[in-house]
């Protein structure tokens, strides 16, 4: 069994460290609010003061913090991660950010000698809580393999898509694909009640045309809203904001729309409901 450490403990890394637990792994934890790292202690985490103190002895190292200000703030610094990690541990940003910031910390870990994995996760809180989410990996190939015994208590795969900021710009895309296709479907039921028909049979009939994976968890939210809920309206729009930056100067105009229903939704006050709050003037009550 393996030290490992997990620095954030949000929906996905309170997920991961039962998993970890569950697997028989000695897991130390940080978080910047306490009370979520005491709760794991009942299940046999082991709290830590700072993310230094959380990494010293940890073989692998997951970071799974909000944005690219709180990777920052966790990773850089005299109680960081790369002030307190082993020259030998396995360090992994689990988070969803920018490409430029996890270049940044590439290079960080890369002048320090030290391997440095980007795994952003994918498979929502369910796959947290189950230990079945997708990683979406780049970096060493061969860091990735001696780690396995570890990925395979939190995950049922692991894609690796090429060298460090490859996972990250693949999360990017999958992310942009599925908040267009979740404004898609939104704008499908309106036209559908627009047009005479019950959504009610609408919304489960779409689900089985393509899609149908980011179709059913829209039509769940829609019908039932999810608690806890699967991803926030705000951190979507985040993810796109970061997909936008990773753009650059490519016309996506499907992407700025669906920017503009995300931006708007956070103005309403909506930023901690499910991202498919973006839906909720869809009538399914016809």
């Amino acid at each position: 069994m393996a030290d490992v450490a997990v620095v954030g403990l949000g929906i996905m890394g309170r997920g991961m460290v039962e998993n970890l637990l569950k697997h028989g792994h000695r897991v130390v934890v940080w978080n910047r609010s306490p009370e979520r790292a005491r709760a794991l202690a009942e299940a046999g985490a082991e709290p830590a003061a700072t993310p230094a103190r959380a990494v010293e002895r940890a073989e692998v190292v997951f970071e799974v913090t909000a944005d690219d200000s709180s990777s920052r703030q966790v990773w850089l610094g005299p109680d960081g991660i790369l002030a307190g990690a082993r020259a030998e541990a396995v360090l992994i940003t689990s988070a969803t950010l920018s490409v430029g910031w996890v270049e940044e910390l590439a290079a960080a870990c890369a002048e320090l000698g030290r391997t440095f994995l980007d795994m952003p996760l994918t498979g929502g809180s369910a796959g947290a809580a189950s230990g079945n989410l997708v990683l979406l990996t780049g970096g060493d190939a061969a860091a990735v393999e001696l780690i396995a015994p570890v990925l395979e208590a939190i995950s049922r795969e692991v894609k690796h898509f090429g060298p460090v900021g490859a996972g990250t710009r693949f999360k990017l895309v999958l992310n942009t694909l599925q908040a267009i296709h979740l404004a898609g479907f939104g704008e499908a039921l309106r036209l559908a009640t627009a047009a005479g028909l019950d959504p009610r049979q609408v919304g489960p009939a779409l689900i089985d045309r393509p899609g149908g994976a980011i179709t059913q968890q829209a039509w769940n939210s829609l019908v039932t809203p999810p608690e806890p809920i699967n991803f926030s309206a705000e951190w979507a729009a985040k993810d796109l904001d970061y997909a936008a930056l990773l753009a650059d100067r490519i016309d996506l105009p499907v992407l700025a729309s669906v920017r503009a229903l995300f931006a708007a939704a956070l103005a309403d006050g909506r930023g901690g409901q499910d991202w498919s709050t973006i839906n909720t003037s869809a009538n399914t009550s016809a």
